[in-house]
């Protein structure tokens, strides 16, 4: 790893770049995922709470 003036380790160009395409490609896979169940209904419990109408959990 190339290191600058002040001796700070640094990833080269390439390096970072092909961790980049990998964090976004996992992260596009979670992106994907379904909310699950659980999830949805305690959003909704807390938008109830704050007296906001909660969502239809069949919509997205």
């Amino acid at each position: 790893m190339p290191e600058s003036k002040n001796n700070k380790p640094r990833l080269d160009d390439l390096a970072a770049s092909q961790i980049g395409k990998k964090l976004r490609a996992q992260f596009d896979e979670v992106l994907n995922e379904p909310v699950p169940d659980r999830f949805l209904e305690l959003l909704n419990r807390l938008e109830t709470a704050e007296g906001r109408p909660a969502k239809d959990s069949d919509h997205d």
